[in-house]
């Protein structure tokens, strides 16, 4: 039975949107900026982080893409046909350890919006808002948990995913798609949104690790800075469940 690299990351490979952000953090900031990674599967950018120097804290859930264990990954035909094979994957520790970054890392199997009251010069995500384990928490409420976490001139950018057309024909949980220009009003008095650009139209994505079919989305990324002497009456927000 064959395992998954530890060197890649079983959810493919870091994209040229990212190596950007790191660019505009060196360019901020410098080093030794304390990162928090949200839903942040096998280190797929928990690593490209920790190899910058910045300190992190990654999170994430899903006990196998922190650990390691068995997964059904999805092996795609030339003829487009999918089928699903049982492999070992290598988790974030396994990955980290072998680039020998542990020393700087912590990671947390736990819920985000429970136990973490931290503040960060960096609060990232990729899609953590879409995941399932939090679609009973309303959206407002996990990006005001977000937003709480950020250090005053800090930065947080976020990747989500949006509503397939404006009226949401497919039903999708409003806990965790977006509608069309909806995340730029969680961001009014006291952020400066530096960055926002949203597909008008859906995107193919080949199947992978959580959904084992060709699928559509619509994606958004923000990227905001908390403005000094900020009101910190929202910090310590917990949501309970």
């Amino acid at each position: 039975m064959g395992a998954v690299t530890t060197r890649v990351s079983s959810f493919g490979r870091v994209n040229t949107t990212f190596y950007t952000l790191l660019k505009f953090l060196d360019e901020k900031d410098g080093k030794n900026l304390e990162v928090c990674d949200f839903g942040c599967l096998d280190g797929l950018h928990t690593i490209p982080f920790l190899k910058k120097g910045y300190i992190v804290d990654a999170f994430d859930m899903n006990e196998i893409y922190l650990y390691g264990g068995h997964i059904q990954l999805p092996i795609v035909y030339e003829d487009g046909q999918v089928t699903l094979q049982r492999r070992t994957m290598y988790g974030a520790e396994d990955r980290i350890n072998i680039e020998k970054l542990h020393d700087k890392v912590r990671l947390y199997n736990k819920n985000i919006f429970e136990c973490c009251n931290r503040q960060y010069d960096v609060v990232y995500s990729k899609r953590g808002l879409s995941r399932e384990e939090y679609s009973h928490i309303p959206m407002k409420r996990k990006i005001e948990k977000l937003k709480s976490l950020v250090k005053e001139d800090g930065i947080m950018y976020l990747e989500y995913l949006m509503w397939l057309d404006d009226k949401n024909t497919d039903n999708l949980n409003s806990n965790q798609f977006i509608k069309q220009c909806e995340m730029q009003t969680y961001f009014n008095e006291g952020w400066e949104i530096l960055s926002l650009v949203e597909d008008r139209n859906c995107i193919v994505e080949s199947p992978h690790i959580g959904n084992p079919e060709f699928h559509k989305h619509r994606v958004g990324m923000i990227k905001v800075r908390k403005e000094k002497n900020y009101k910190k009456e929202h910090f310590n927000i917990n949501i309970k469940v």
